[in-house]
């Protein structure tokens, strides 16, 4: 005969022992998410990657970075990118010329001219935009798009706030556009992004999403969740800290990505006694009065840690590895900004009458040819 009491008493201990499973199981998947090894990928791959996840991907932009801007080109030329992402928002173009870049991205004929203004009527790059690298990628969206059907092509969003430049003859005339700066970005991505259920890929610098008044910061209390942030690894001030660096390397892919940031990866990214900043520029940020410091910030400390985060990438969702640092190169520059006598006089004309008195100066025309040599130049981070 059964026994009620037995078979009761078994069922109880096999719940119990299921419950204990389950929670163990539980308890181990949680913490391989938490601590999991950071995995290297191809870049592309890697960006694509975090779209599984993310609606917003953003890649952290070191201005004039030649090895940074062709990536961008290879990533917009993959097939992948047009057809699960489509959308792509830049901060090197002014959307007083939006209808400009749609057209030209379309494949269109924009005489060059008029096609030169997308990346000039901005408020933020005093004398403009003109590397060769971010121009680039405009023509290779155009290029991607020539081989798609409409209905399948990339669409450019230019997120520097509309500006008209005839009007700017002081700094305090560009003031009000350069407070306009972020928020015009954010209100692009939410209403044409993140309202309409779209994904996006936004190229902005990296003080923007790390800075004193972090765009991420804005994002994560408005729409939780939604962004992803890549940040270059452009290096240690110090040789030898590099070294570390790509000795861990040796064998990654060039580009690649590298995340999550946790482990190994954070712990090579905060080495002992190497530097992303001076030691005069840590000095400066320590003597932020407290009256100036940003209004989300308490101390000189978390100011300094915002600085030291956009460097290093610590507190990003991926590094971009794209070699070791001291073979980074600038650059070009579009030679017609020496070529065409007018466009060289409005943009001498802007740096001399709009810039703060610390940048304030003139475009020379010799510095220009030799910044522009056929020869790459070495890069720095923030040049």
């Amino acid at each position: 005969m059964y026994n009620p009491e037995e078979i009761g008493a078994n069922q109880m201990k096999t719940a119990i022992i299921l419950i204990l499973t389950v929670s163990i199981a539980t308890h181990l998947r949680a913490q391989s998410v938490e601590e999991r090894s950071p995995e290297v990928k191809a870049a592309i791959d890697g960006v694509l990657d975090l779209f599984q996840h993310k609606s917003v991907v953003v890649l952290c932009d070191d201005h004039g970075l030649a090895q940074e801007e062709a990536f961008y080109s290879a990533l917009v030329r993959d097939l992948r990118f047009a057809a699960t992402i489509g959308n792509i928002i830049v901060e090197f173009g002014g959307e007083s010329y939006q209808g400009t870049i749609d057209r030209y991205v379309a494949g269109d004929n924009v005489p060059v001219d008029e096609l030169r203004r997308v990346w000039t009527e901005t408020p933020g790059w005093v004398p403009g935009a003109m590397r060769l690298g971010y121009i680039n990628v405009f023509a290779n969206i155009r290029a991607a798009n020539l081989q798609l059907p409409p209905e399948g092509r990339i669409k450019v969003w230019l997120g520097e706030p509309k500006i008209d430049w005839s009007k700017i003859n002081t700094f305090p005339d560009l003031q009000p556009y350069l407070g306009q700066r972020d928020d015009n970005y954010f209100r692009i991505i939410r209403d044409e992004i993140l309202e309409k259920h779209k994904k996006a890929l936004l190229i902005i610098g990296t003080g923007h999403i790390f800075g004193t008044e972090p765009l991420r910061v804005k994002f994560d209390k408005a729409y939780p969740n939604t962004l992803a942030t890549v940040v270059p690894f452009t290096g240690y001030l110090e040789a030898d800290c590099n070294a570390k660096f790509v000795e861990r390397a040796k064998g990654w892919p060039v580009p690649a990505t590298v995340a999550p940031v946790t482990g190994w990866l954070k712990a090579a990214l905060q080495l002992p006694k190497c530097s992303y900043l001076s030691a005069q520029s840590i000095e400066q940020i320590k003597k932020t009065p407290a009256d100036k410091l940003p209004s989300h910030m308490s101390s000189t400390e978390e100011l300094l840690h915002a600085y030291i985060s956009g460097a290093s990438g610590e507190d990003a969702d991926a590094i971009l590895y794209l070699g070791p640092p001291d073979t980074f190169t600038e650059s070009a520059y579009d030679p017609a900004i020496y070529l065409d006598q007018n466009y060289f006089k409005e943009e001498d004309r802007r740096l001399r009458c709009c810039t703060t008195q610390r940048y304030r100066g003139k475009l020379d025309l010799d510095r220009l040819l030799q910044l522009n040599s056929v020869v790459p130049r070495k890069h720095s981070p923030g040049s």
